[in-house]
């Protein structure tokens, strides 16, 4: 209580004798106001007279229920305290018995009331009540962050050693989803070249439709939070029917509240979470963006360091100029294919390419736009070829494309396809110049032309000369058991 001069407000049960329990105050400092549960003095509990209330716990058990829900009802900032009597004029009242901070005994007290005993008394109590509050809010707290470590640690455990990107989202969000309790969720990769953020995960229902959509940077809740490195917390997304101003969800998605959180690593933005309502109280706080954050943050440097991994790899097996695959990956790709056409008896086919005249382009306009123009041919060959051949940039002005469970009738269909993609296209158009060249191509099979992958490059590379010595723009294919190739088409 802040003050010795304020009341207290002694409720007795109905017929108790007032003036044998709480005797006139008179003077005294902290006078007591006596009452019964069926009188309450409601003046005085609204206007703020009673700065504390004892209730004697012997009461009718329905009428006590009763007056303490009036009591909280007028005065519910005022303690209320529960207290029995134990009658003995004889001696003064003792001591209140010391009680664990869950003990909801009630005070023993001794009638009548020494009303600075039973100030000092509520006092103590009410020093209890807070303490034990405390306490309360320091265990809610313990138990808070033991989850939330333990929900860290899960995540640090089950991404520290993933190399997929996917697979590090998925991890962490199935730790993320259970201890938020999330409703649906979805992550967007960024882009930061091109400036975009790409759905490229989702998670509960109604999500799935988004995925592969785009948003530019500020765009959006999630384009929003990328932009300002920090989370974007939106309430009442999709009420009116729609979802304008979030183009990453989907329309008439009627959402309690949308939480983005960046994920940043390095000083970078690796991507975006965007997670929708909680199934439990609806709406995200402030303080899910805090804990999403910290959660999600040893998987933004995981994922970091397997989108590094990856782009290594990529670099590692990539052409620089062209962005096809180099020889590298040719080899190690050519030799695996051959070993799988041995285990499963299949064949698999090699087209071995070489630009003619292409030193024509270099000395007419600069090695400058001699590079742009490989660009251009690796861009024909890749539009062209399928989505399981794969094609490679071997050196110069020469290229490959191995074509898995392809015969050698095949290989030529697709052979001739490029070589006219080539002769048609004009190159450099959109530079203001107008190149054109054309190709000598050489073919060789599994197992017709060769048992290992040097064969293979061996036997199409002497068909591509064969068509260049032949007038070149053709297409040849390697001979069966002769080093000496076929030559199938030939165009001057």
């Amino acid at each position: 209580m802040s003050s010795r001069d304020a009341k207290i407000l002694v409720v007795l049960e109905d017929g108790a004798k007032a003036s044998r329990i709480v005797p006139a105050s008179g003077a005294a400092r902290a006078p007591l106001v006596a009452a019964t549960f069926g009188r309450l003095p409601e003046k005085d509990l609204r206007r703020g007279a009673i700065a504390a209330v004892l209730y004697q716990s012997s009461a009718n058990g329905r009428v006590r229920a009763e007056a303490l829900h009036r009591l909280r009802r007028l005065a519910p900032a005022v303690p209320v305290l529960p207290f029995r009597l134990a009658v003995n004029t004889r001696r003064p009242a003792r001591e209140p018995r010391r009680r664990a901070l869950g003990d909801a005994e009630p005070i023993t007290l001794t009638a009548p009331l020494d009303a600075a005993q039973v100030l000092d008394v509520v006092e103590r109590e009410i020093q209890i009540g807070e303490l034990r509050q405390r306490v309360r809010r320091i265990l809610l707290e313990a138990r808070g962050q033991e989850m939330t470590l333990r929900a860290l640690a899960a995540i640090v455990r089950t991404t520290g050693n993933e190399l997929d990107p996917h697979r590090i989202v998925d991890l962490a969000m199935e730790q993320v989803r259970a201890f938020l309790k999330l409703r649906a969720w979805l992550f967007l990769l960024a882009d930061p070249e091109q400036g975009l953020l790409t759905v490229e995960q989702t998670g509960g229902e109604g999500l799935a439709a988004c995925r592969g959509t785009r948003v530019g940077l500020g765009e959006g809740i999630a384009g929003r939070a990328a932009q300002l490195r920090q989370p974007v917390l939106v309430e009442d997304v999709g009420v009116d029917g729609t979802t304008y101003g979030a183009p990453e969800l989907p329309q008439h998605l009627a959402a309690r509240s949308v939480l983005a959180v960046p994920l940043l690593s390095r000083g970078r933005v690796i991507g975006v979470l965007e997670a929708v309502d909680r199934t439990t109280s609806g709406r995200f706080r402030s303080d899910d963006a805090r804990l999403m954050s910290l959660l999600l943050e040893p998987a933004a440097v995981a994922m970091d360091n397997a989108l590094l991994l990856r782009r290594s790899e990529e670099l590692s097996i990539t052409d620089d100029l062209t962005k096809l695959h180099n020889s590298r990956y040719l080899n190690a790709t050519l030799r695996r294919e051959v070993e799988r056409s041995k285990r499963y008896r299949t064949p698999v086919s090699l087209i071995f390419l070489d630009l003619d005249g292409f030193k024509n382009v270099n000395d007419q306009h600069g090695h400058l736009w001699g590079s742009r123009t490989l660009v251009e041919v690796g861009a024909v060959i890749k539009s062209t070829v399928r989505e399981i051949d794969v094609a490679s940039r071997f050196g110069g002005d020469e290229f490959t494309v191995i074509l898995p469970q392809t015969g050698p009738e095949g290989a030529q269909i697709i052979a001739e396809r490029i070589r006219e993609r080539i002769a048609e296209t004009v190159f450099l158009e959109s530079y203001g110049l107008k190149v054109r060249i054309t190709a000598s191509v050489g073919i060789a099979s599994f197992p017709d032309h060769g048992r290992t992958k040097d064969d293979l490059i061996a036997r199409a590379d002497q068909a591509m000369y064969v068509v260049k010595g032949r007038g070149k723009n053709g297409v040849a294919l390697a001979e069966p058991g002769s080093p000496r190739p076929v030559v199938v088409q030939t165009v001057r």
